[in-house]
């Protein structure tokens, strides 16, 4: 019959196995900052996927000035993907719409 271990050397081998697995994940962590630019690239290219285009990256993006949207509190970006160009309007809670321009 096998014999328990004694409860102070079990604490202290959870807690060994425990330190050396944080700090083994904080050693790998590597941080990531993204800008606004970045983001808003990201949510373009998910919203054209979502419309069901193709775009696997972004080529260029050029907020656009149209002021009827502005007033509305709506986004408007002109995106080139490497498949094409998107109308990209993103309409706070309600979601985005995507229009090709080719």
């Amino acid at each position: 019959m096998a014999q328990a271990m004694p409860k102070r050397f079990s604490n202290t081998l959870v807690n060994g196995v425990f330190h050396a697995t944080l700090a083994a994940g904080l050693a790998c962590t590597s941080w990531v900052w993204a800008n606004d630019e970045d983001i808003a690239e990201g949510s373009a290219r998910a919203a054209i996927r979502e419309a069901n285009y193709p775009c696997a990256h972004v080529i260029s993006m050029e907020r656009s000035t149209e002021e009827a949207a502005a007033a509305e509190g709506f986004t408007v970006w002109t995106v080139q993907c490497n498949s094409g160009s998107f109308k990209v309007t993103f309409k706070g809670d309600a979601g985005s719409e995507v229009a090709p321009l080719d």
